[in-house]
């Protein structure tokens, strides 16, 4: 009998490993709040070890790749070192100034959106995901920003939970790609004793301290005067030098599309000599002629109108929560809203919950596209909803 009960138990604890083991690779989203970085001799820019409540894993950023942090892929630093421009030499030295930014990225609590799909390389297993700070940034962007990671590598086929679609957010990497390299951010700042690698023993020293505010970089990103919530360049506001980003406009082209403004339709830009219905269909999916009115019930939409909705109730549909660290007045606590209508986004903002009511709100909006109705209110010169108590 004894025997018996314990084959049956063995048997039990097998098809609960199995299901376990299912759930996980069913290729469904999963949203992990609360993820902290685990300190291992795997972690680089781009992968890094997670824990998650009982569970530690290996996270391998979609879309992105970091340069090497050892030389034990030669081909793969070659690549890299053609792809920056830089000296094989410099490859590791970027890889580990990578490295140093993703730590300081993740410190504190992170959130991991992952499918669990397999992302291969490497002795230990790795699982390819998306990840975002407590602020709602993602690496990727980050990365991609401050000229320490390329395009490169597996991306996502459907749009994750809260997110943009891949090909927005694609577009958005390639914006800050070409924005780091004219700005010679990060690795394209490259030469040999460029204040970016030169800068690597400080960063790290900062890292171990922990307690240190220095920047993360001498330089910073240009900013986008055209920025577009669409992730667009917006051929009737962009500036030279964003419109000289697209392939195939280059200094000429982009001043004789300035001179044509206002332009009424993509296609019209044929009209301008030089460029033909060929050159646009390269860039076509990246710009729009002007920004579009923003998505109804999102905070875009009220935040075009202020003088309009403050101090009024307004509904905003929400596609992902997350914490926030806004001062939130005595029995209240702060979380970001990811606002989205019909998959168009529409921009973040804060929302203030009351205590009593924070564990379940968070738990409610985990699934998106859940309205919140909220008053419209100025708190600490910071536009915000506020959840009214019944």
């Amino acid at each position: 009998m004894r025997l018996c009960l314990s084959a049956l138990i063995g048997l039990c604890s097998l098809l609960l490993s199995a299901t376990s083991w299912a759930e996980t690779t069913t290729g469904t989203w999963e949203v992990l709040e609360g993820c902290r970085l685990v300190s291992d001799p795997i972690n680089d820019g781009d992968s890094f070890k997670v824990t998650h409540q009982d569970k530690t894993f290996v996270i391998r950023l979609y879309f992105v790749d970091c340069p090497e942090t050892y030389d034990t892929y030669m081909e793969r630093v070659r690549d890299q070192a053609r792809y920056f421009s830089i000296p094989e030499s410099d490859v590791l030295a970027a890889g580990k100034l990578a490295k140093a930014y993703t730590h300081k990225f993740l410190r504190g609590e992170f959130t991991v959106i992952t499918q669990w799909a397999d992302a291969r390389g490497g002795k230990q297993k790795r699982t390819f995901g998306l990840v975002r700070n407590k602020s709602g940034e993602p690496l990727s962007e980050s990365l991609t920003r401050n000229g320490l990671a390329r395009i490169y590598g597996m991306p996502t086929t459907a749009r994750w939970p809260g997110g943009v679609m891949p090909r927005t957010h694609l577009s958005r990497l390639k914006q800050h790609e070409r924005t780091a390299q004219r700005s010679m951010t990060g690795i394209w700042g490259d030469a040999t004793g460029s204040l970016q690698l030169a800068g690597l023993n400080a960063l790290s020293a900062d890292i171990e301290n922990k307690d240190a505010s220095t920047a993360l970089s001498t330089t910073q990103p240009l900013a986008l005067n055209s920025a577009s919530r669409t992730g667009k360049l917006i051929l009737n506001t962009a500036t030279a030098e964003e419109l000289d980003s697209l392939t195939g406009i280059g200094p000429a082209l982009a001043s004789y599309i300035i001179a044509a403004r206002p332009i009424a339709t993509i296609d019209d830009l044929a009209k301008i000599p030089g460029i033909t219905l060929n050159t646009i269909d390269v860039f076509r999916d990246q710009v729009l002629t002007d920004e579009p009115p923003p998505p109804p019930q999102t905070a875009a939409f009220y935040l075009a109108d202020i003088d309009t909705y403050l101090n009024k109730d307004v509904t905003v549909l929400v596609a992902s929560v997350a914490q926030s660290d806004l001062s939130a007045p005595d029995s209240f606590r702060a979380v970001m809203l990811d606002t989205a209508n019909k998959n168009e986004p529409g921009g973040q903002i804060p929302a203030l919950i009351p205590d009593e009511f924070y564990d379940s709100f968070i738990q409610y909006y985990q699934e998106p596209g859940r309205s919140f109705t909220g008053l419209l209110f100025q708190h600490n010169s910071k536009t915000v909803l506020v959840y009214s108590r019944k």
